[in-house]
């Protein structure tokens, strides 16, 4: 119970897919950890999956980069307000923002000027682009608990309260022995090459990337007729867009699927994908990939003079060279597509060397157990009283190094490890 004689309450806030992911796993330790801590917010279907009680549906209103329409606007307005009144009205112990830094951002704000106590789990990420937004995140978070160690180590330079947790996907990625019969399952033949196609989670990634991804498809199937070709959802909302961007494109063989584990992916020969989370997944399963993105010009324009990192995908940044091809605006178009494609496909000393590199992803991600880590962070937050298992130490020692604790960093990974 806290001082108000009630039970202690976290509210969670994931706007996108991926913070909905990151969510659901922070949730499923902290049930672990605290399970008589009330867990509410706003999110989607994993933070639902994993006990959280989510008021408000967030993960389809797509809070990514610069608007497309009037009416787009208007309705991110208008869950915007809902989230907020809903996190306001319910007065919790704490607030978890995750990921989505410009929304989060806004929202944290107005919640620190209620007295809510915030803390940002994929905090922005200041290391890539706008070091001149760390003091404002330092006044308003209690605790920032971030996925990479360059990052932590800017925050707490600054004077922020820091946990270095590693990325939780260190511990997800992983595949099934029985892959080949999930193969089958989805309609596709084991025995001949996969290429898996992943055009993004929101809809105006899909728009943009996709007829230029199933171009580079219908090349690589006229050049080469035994490939097939694997399109996992990573946003079940958007099979109807995907299936017309595939009527339009002509290209044969394709599965569009919703995944249940990493066993379809894990057996492609290459993968062509939208920068963001799915880079560093095709990373850890060792799998040469292509990156795509594209924006709108405001969002391009921002973008091009405000970071200060030489690459978009997150892998190319933590490895300091371009291992997985990128393309980004003008050149994302089915010709260059297909051409690096073709390299990471059929140039056997190409793919052993982007293997090869890819093989120091895992290290850069921190040991296992990064979502106990970072659900202990944020447990350890809560004021005298919290109903919190006994177990909790016994749990610690199941999924982490005993070293990990420091004086100067009591929950995380050291800094310097």
């Amino acid at each position: 119970m806290n001082a108000n004689g009630r039970h202690q309450s976290i509210c969670l806030i994931a706007w996108e897919v991926s913070g909905d992911q990151n969510a659901g796993r922070l949730a499923a330790e902290i049930r672990r950890i605290a399970p008589e801590v009330r867990l509410f917010g706003a999110g989607g279907r994993q933070m639902t999956a994993a006990g959280v009680d989510v008021q408000e549906q967030t993960t389809d209103t797509h809070f990514m980069g610069v608007p497309e329409s009037l009416a787009a606007i208007k309705k991110q307005i208008g869950v915007f307000r809902r989230v907020m009144k809903l996190a306001i009205a319910a007065t919790p112990d704490l607030v978890v923002l995750v990921d989505n830094e410009t929304t989060n951002l806004l929202l944290a704000r107005q919640l620190r000027r209620r007295g809510l106590r915030v803390v940002f789990f994929f905090p922005p990420q200041v290391w890539f682009w706008g070091r001149w937004r760390i003091p404002r995140v330092v006044r308003l978070a209690r605790r920032v608990i971030s996925a990479f160690r360059e990052e932590a180590q800017l925050y707490r330079d600054a004077g922020a309260d820091v946990v270095w947790a590693g990325h939780p996907l260190s511990d997800e990625v992983s595949v099934p022995p029985d892959a080949a019969r999930h193969v089958r399952a989805i309609g596709l033949d084991p025995a001949r090459p996969i290429v898996a196609i992943m055009p993004g989670s929101r809809a105006q990634e899909v728009r943009a990337l996709a007829p230029a991804m199933l171009d580079a498809a219908r090349m690589l199937h006229n050049y080469d007729p035994r490939l097939q070709f694997a399109l996992p959802l990573a946003n079940p909302s958007l099979r109807d867009e995907i299936e017309r961007a595939l009527a339009r494109s002509g290209v044969r063989e394709v599965a569009i699927y919703e995944p249940r584990s990493y066993a379809v992916l894990s057996q492609a020969r290459a993968v062509l994908l939208c920068s963001g989370t799915a880079a560093m997944e095709t990373a850890l399963l060792g799998i040469p990939s292509v990156v795509a993105y594209r924006c709108n010009p405001i969002a391009y324009f921002v973008a091009t003079r405000l970071m200060h990192v030489r690459f978009i995908s997150i892998v190319n940044i933590l490895l300091g060279e371009m291992v997985q091809p990128e393309f980004f605006q003008r050149n994302v178009d089915g010709r260059h597509l297909f051409e690096a494609l073709s390299s990471l496909i059929y140039d056997e000393e190409q793919r052993a060397a982007a293997r090869l590199r890819l093989e120091a992803v895992k290290a850069k991600l921190g040991p296992a157990g990064a979502s106990f880590r970072a659900a202990e962070a944020v447990v350890d937050l809560l004021a005298p009283g919290a109903e919190i298992l006994h177990v909790k130490d016994e749990i610690a020692t199941a999924v982490r190094d005993p070293s990990v604790r420091t004086e100067s960093d009591a929950h995380g990974v050291p800094l310097n490890s």
